[in-house]
């Protein structure tokens, strides 16, 4: 079974940009069991085939790589011994490991375990924390935190096999040289119908029928290279809070985040630009890839006083951004890069300039956000409490949201570069207080 192109591409990019996902659950058990613990995920991971799969290249990148078995080893759960087991000294620790990259040739996963933290969000005593790190190539938000339910459910998943093995090395060379000048043709063919996708979708443009594409944004003092070093926070808040005036969880944060960057950048001194704008992953079709998503722009509307119609007009420009993404056109003029061949998306991969700053950057800041369900889950007897994570930073990207809700919770994840953010605590209170004023304006509004 080979990866898609789609998928292909997330796993060569990934030896360039660190794109690995970070799950974070926080379960209320002082538990300090590693062979019970280390057993437990053991016998979970037997019964998920998912979870017992790797990356095999083929010679020269010929072709798209194969997902391949992979045999449990006790260094996919890796227990953390920290000297500070507080919540704040477990976040500090965590920026060594979002720092730090999976090889998904070698497994395309690895959990993280934190016992005995105290003062966890939520939490009556000492917490197990989880950090399950993903691979970008092997699942996307939602495909890693179904994933993650899987792991954590008390209800015992069904038995699922792993990945076939792969054909031999030198039967894969041949079959992939054999394969290349017909999707070299199919690629050309490809371009010339995506020309044409492109033109009628201009057209529908014109027409009203499709929306519009979303302008850029200039670059602000965030959007800078973040370099290697991490910082991570995480602010958790009920879920009602995120529901107030009927909006959705997505949009209460793009609002909460409209009201937090203006004055973060304004503490980091200059002027901010007058438009702000997030970037938004939105699910649409996967056609079978791991991860099914686009990035768009949303405008955060930051000049608008008022919170409500703030809202409002984000909640707007969303969905016009994905009703474009989700649009017909819009998938067929991009499924060219699908018919490309291997060799050429890899060498398009590793020659890219990942140093040019452009004039103008689809979103300031990245908000992603997955609704990982009920609050059901378990792990050593202990209740999960709240989930959150840490989406990746890139080269003209030095902060990122994650927004998640579990059960009654919903979190805040923020990852920063110091480059970016200095004071990466002062601005998870700056998010934790917009997060208060957006509550209250939405919530007074809809009285």
């Amino acid at each position: 079974m080979q990866l898609t192109p789609a998928d292909a591409r997330m796993y060569w990019l990934a030896g360039r940009i660190r794109s690995d996902q970070f799950l974070l659950y926080c379960f209320d058990t002082s538990t300090n069991d590693d062979a019970a613990l280390r057993d437990g995920i053991r016998g979970r991971v037997e019964r998920i085939g998912d979870l017992r799969s790797a990356v095999r290249d083929v010679p020269g990148h010929l072709d798209h790589p194969y997902w391949v078995p992979r045999a449990w080893s006790d260094d996919l759960v890796v227990v953390h011994r920290l000297s500070d087991r507080s919540w704040p000294g477990l976040q500090e620790a965590l920026g060594s490991v979002v720092g730090t990259p999976l090889d998904a040739r070698e497994s395309t996963w690895r959990l993280h375990c934190y016992p005995r933290v105290q003062g966890a969000p939520g939490c009556r005593g000492d917490a197990l924390v989880v950090v399950l790190q993903v691979s970008h190539a092997f699942a996307d938000g939602r495909r890693a935190s179904a994933l993650a339910r899987e792991l954590f459910s008390p209800v015992v998943p069904d038995v699922s096999p792993p990945p076939p093995e792969p054909p031999p090395a030198s039967l894969a060379t041949v079959r992939a040289v054999l394969r290349f000048p017909g999707r070299f043709r199919e690629t050309t063919r490809a371009g010339r119908r995506a020309a044409h996708v492109n033109r009628i979708l201009d057209e529908a443009v014109s027409a009203g029928e499709v929306p519009p594409a979303a302008t850029g944004f200039v670059l602000s003092a965030v959007n800078v290279p973040p370099g290697p070093v991490r910082e991570v926070r995480s602010v958790v808040r009920p879920a009602r809070m995120f529901r107030a005036g009927g909006v959705t969880v997505t949009v209460a944060a793009l609002t909460v985040v409209s009201v937090a960057l203006p004055r973060l950048l304004a503490s980091l001194g200059g002027t901010a630009p007058a438009r702000l704008g997030a970037e938004v992953t939105i699910a649409v079709d996967a056609a079978g890839a791991r991860n099914g998503y686009r990035n768009a722009g949303v405008d955060l509307f930051v000049t608008e006083p008022d919170l409500r119609v703030r809202a409002d007009r984000i909640a707007v420009e969303l969905a016009a951004r994905r009703a474009r993404l989700s649009h017909l056109l819009s998938a067929r003029r991009d499924e060219v890069e699908d018919h490309v061949p291997a060799p050429l998306a890899k060498f398009g991969v590793d020659r890219s300039d990942l140093d040019v700053v452009p004039a103008t950057v689809t979103g300031n800041t990245v908000v992603t956000s997955v609704a990982r369900g009920r609050g059901d889950l378990e792990l050593l007897g202990g209740p999960a409490v709240f989930s959150s994570g840490f989406p990746g930073l890139s080269p003209v990207m030095g902060l990122t949201h994650g927004v998640y809700g579990l059960g009654d919770a919903v979190s805040i994840g923020i990852c920063a570069s110091p480059r970016a953010v200095p004071d990466v605590d002062a601005y998870a209170s700056m998010l934790g207080d917009a997060l208060d004023e957006v509550a209250s304006a939405l919530g007074s509004a809809s009285a």
